[in-house]
């Protein structure tokens, strides 16, 4: 498994003319790779797209998957069951299969384009509403009880109480969330036609499919800065997620 990520730094540090020779250590180091990587592909804008967007998507997704798990979980309503077939049926639907009538919906809001039409159509996922409502169900009720006897609403027993306690379902889903778009390329590839508007992703491709000529060593530079976010957030929150396996609701 570290193989393959040792020899793309690696071969990210070699000329062009060596880039492919399998070596575990190049005879000469090329940092001025990275330096042409970062200079003239356009990549610091497409991190910061692919930032904004993967951040946004994140938060925006946990909060409105945690209510919507939190509603099926606890709240009693007509049809409430049917409801939650239906959101689990959407997992076995390919991509593929609903690529173009979404991209005929977000053209017709008027979100081509634009940072909405890559934000908004990434946020709603089945699977994330499925692991709250599954994480919910088995809450303790005495927490929400003691709650409402201190005079808080639900929308205050959720957001105050069972929310700020859902960490252990909260970190793996942001991880999971934050490393879908950002290594997103199909949709932005199909939404966007503004070089503006380009992620991470789209970058990378460009710099491959740019022309008859490809600097391999410079793409695989550019790799290994497009790969720095994703180390840095396992790094950060690895501790989380050991955590939040041995973490209770009652103490």
């Amino acid at each position: 498994m570290v193989f393959p990520i040792y020899m793309m730094i690696i071969s990210s540090l070699r000329s062009e003319t060596t880039v492919f020779d399998f070596q575990l250590l190049p005879i000469e180091f090329h940092f001025s790779n990275f330096q042409e990587a970062w200079s003239g592909s356009g990549l610091p804008r497409s991190i910061v797209n692919s930032l904004f967007i993967s951040v946004t998507v994140t938060v925006v997704a946990m909060i409105f998957h945690a209510m919507s798990g939190y509603a099926l979980a606890r709240l009693h309503f007509p049809g409430r069951k049917l409801i939650f077939a239906w959101m689990l049926s959407t997992l076995m639907v390919p991509f593929s299969i609903i690529m173009l009538p979404l991209y005929l919906i977000t053209k017709d809001l008027g979100m081509a384009n634009s940072y909405w039409g890559l934000i908004v159509p990434s946020i709603f996922n089945a699977y994330g509403i499925f692991l709250f409502r599954q994480f919910y169900r088995d809450f303790p009720k005495e927490l929400e009880e003691a709650a409402y006897m201190e005079g808080l609403s639900l929308a205050g027993t959720f957001f105050r109480i069972a929310f700020p306690l859902s960490v252990p379902i909260i970190v793996p889903l942001t991880i999971g969330f934050f490393l879908a778009n950002w290594n997103s390329y199909l949709w932005p590839l199909i939404i966007t036609q503004d070089e503006k508007l380009w992620v991470i992703q789209l970058a990378l491709a460009h710099l491959v499919g740019g022309g008859y000529y490809t600097p391999w060593n410079v793409v695989l530079a550019a790799a290994v800065i497009a790969a720095i976010p994703t180390f840095i957030l396992f790094f950060l929150a690895q501790r989380y997620l050991v955590e939040g396996i041995k973490m209770s609701g009652i103490k």
